[in-house]
């Protein structure tokens, strides 16, 4: 607007000027012409200004709407995890045994004794090699000796998710992997604990390098307005309270507590909170059995049920009970095993399926923590007991055939049939008769404490023990532990670790730090078969004692699926990174 009275009063003084001049007419228009033509480039390039500006103006509009989306999306939207390396090195002492596979040679001469086949004859794959040596190499395994493996390494990454879509609904998730460096799968022992890979250890226990759905549920809360909740998922089941004390971890992992179960499985759940504390109703289906066809298969799902109520969690201070009944648990949970194939002569994976239904198993826990306590003049102590107790109740009698290859010049090879009987914490044996459907009991005792050292910023120290009885039996398949659970065992172990926080920077994201953590485990079997529900728990004196015995009766008694541990000891190290 400016410009255009700037231009009019131009044109009125040039007009002045020119008639004070005695300008002609011509060039008064000539003048006239030319100042109408800037008058219109003006309005042109004004014009121009006001279109960029208007466009200028759309753009930042788009931008703050995206901008919006995204604060929007990103407000309902978390992401967290953690990332580890851990080193173990390990050893075990083995006192005198029976191990299946390394009496193959004796049972052979006693069938030779018996005359029910040639002096002759040896032990041979399928195709009729010689597996003399193989075998002998597993009689070894019967004798008393030490194993051991200096360095395991493995890596674990998890990635924490979760997203809520409304005010009373959350989705979470959890993707994790863990490998052993140089190696697919588990395969660390197979004679000394039972490496397998199936729905109860994918992103638990070491397998490829695959990032498996460890968890995602989903919540729905304040249903009807009250402090009422539902969930549905793969569950939140494995490192459970008060395990977050020893692997450095601010807050509680999951909802059952370590004492009786450690593994993953899909169900529901429905609970009510009452602020200082929550009851919950639990099911969950650990095996689908699918059409009835009890040729291949057990004919009945795996189902759980049970309640986990936490009488009181206020003020660092935690008090839990739970008991929930495992229902028709199968033999083999269905995925792969590892086990010595005679027709080949190695150890191989073995494709494993629950073919039986066994029986029922109850557990049992309860559980106290106590967290930032001052004790003395020391500040910041964690200490926690638990008590669990397992109750096992077989209903049937599970069958596993096998075959071992004889080779003899005269017969050539033939095969002979053995067939081993196992139920719930009874088995194994070649006789069915043995096997006895009596219900089991059994008990287990963990403790600890964490207090910091004032000494040595961001340092704390741990001690633990615990306790299992000769039947005690938990769900700990998928331990985050390398070869089993140590809270599965049958006996005692102790353990001493020292956490470090690392000063590594000041936190980018909110859950930033690094810890390192080293430990040392020391483990005392005094029953056979720790975290197996199909052997029955014998004493390794006892097996030790029957091994020695000439008579094969009693040598029978003392023949196990696995190498009988005596003492264990497992020094560890980790380095973790939480984001």
């Amino acid at each position: 607007m400016k410009g255009k009275k700037f231009l009019i009063s131009a044109v009125v003084l040039g007009l002045f000027a020119s008639s004070g001049q005695a300008a002609t007419q011509e060039e008064l228009l000539q003048k006239i012409e030319q100042l109408s033509k800037e008058l219109e480039a003006l309005k042109a390039q004004l014009q121009e200004v006001k279109e960029k500006q208007a466009t200028q103006e759309e753009k930042v509009s788009a931008v703050d709407k995206t901008v919006s989306a995204i604060k929007d999306g990103i407000g309902k939207f978390k992401i967290g995890g953690d990332i580890r390396v851990r080193i173990d090195s390990t050893r075990a002492d083995i006192e005198r045994n029976a191990f299946m596979l390394g009496m193959m040679p004796t049972m052979v001469n006693y069938y030779k004794f018996l005359g029910l086949i040639p002096p002759t004859a040896y032990l041979s794959d399928m195709f009729g090699n010689d597996l003399t040596n193989v075998y002998a190499q597993f009689e070894k395994k019967t004798r008393s000796h030490k194993d051991d493996n200096d360095s395991l390494w493995t890596n674990r990454l998890r990635l924490d998710l979760s997203v809520k879509p409304t005010e009373d609904t959350v989705v979470k998730v959890r993707l994790a992997y863990q490998k052993a460096w140089g190696e697919t799968d588990d395969y660390f022992a197979p004679y000394l604990f039972f490496p397998m890979k199936n729905n109860f250890t994918l992103g638990a226990r070491p397998a490829d390098n695959t990032l498996y759905v460890d968890r995602a549920y989903f919540n729905w809360s304040n249903i009807f307005g009250k402090p009422i909740w539902i969930s549905f998922g793969r569950r939140p089941t494995t490192h459970g309270v008060p395990l977050e004390i020893r692997e450095g971890i601010d807050k509680r992992d999951a909802t059952p507590t370590a004492i009786n179960i450690d593994v993953p499985f899909d169900g529901a759940t429905i609970g009510y909170d009452w602020g200082t504390g929550r009851a919950r109703f639990c099911y969950g289906r650990g095996f689908e059995s699918g059409f009835k066809t009890p040729i291949d298969r057990a004919k009945d799902d795996v189902e759980f049920y049970g309640f986990n109520i936490d009488l009181y969690d206020d003020n660092d201070m935690f008090l839990n009970f739970q008991a929930f009944k495992a229902q028709d648990i199968m033999d083999f949970p269905s995925g792969e095993m590892y086990m010595f194939n005679p027709a080949f002569g190695m150890y191989m994976p073995a494709p494993m399926r629950g073919k039986t239904n066994l029986g029922d198993l109850y557990e049992i826990g309860l559980t106290w923590s106590h967290k930032n306590v001052k004790f003395f003049n020391l500040e910041g102590l964690d200490y926690f007991i638990s008590l669990g107790m397992s109750i096992a109740e077989p209903k049937a009698i599970g069958e596993m055939p096998m075959n071992v290859f004889i080779t003899d010049p005269s017969w050539g090879t033939f095969s002979m049939p053995m067939t081993l009987y196992y139920t719930l914490l009874n088995g194994m044996s070649l006789d069915p008769t043995q096997i006895k459907k009596k219900t089991r009991n059994g008990y287990a005792v963990y403790a600890g404490v964490r207090f910091p050292i004032p000494q040595v910023c961001g340092a704390k120290l741990g001690l633990e023990y615990n306790y299992g009885s000769k039947w005690w039996m938990p769900f700990h398949i998928s331990s985050d532990d390398p070869y089993m659970n140590k809270l599965s065992t049958r006996g005692h172990v102790a353990e001493v670790y020292w956490q470090q926080e690392l000063p590594v920077g000041a936190k980018l994201v909110k859950n930033g730090r690094a810890l390192l953590r080293v430990g040392f485990q020391y483990y005392w079997f005094d029953y056979y078969g720790s975290a197996n529900w199909l052997e029955t728990p014998r004493k390794i004196s006892d097996i030790k004692k029957w091994a020695k015995s000439g008579d094969l009766n009693q040598v029978m008694k003392a023949m196990t699926m696995y190498v009988p541990i005596d003492t264990m000891w497992n020094l560890y190290g980790s380095l973790e990174l939480f984001f």
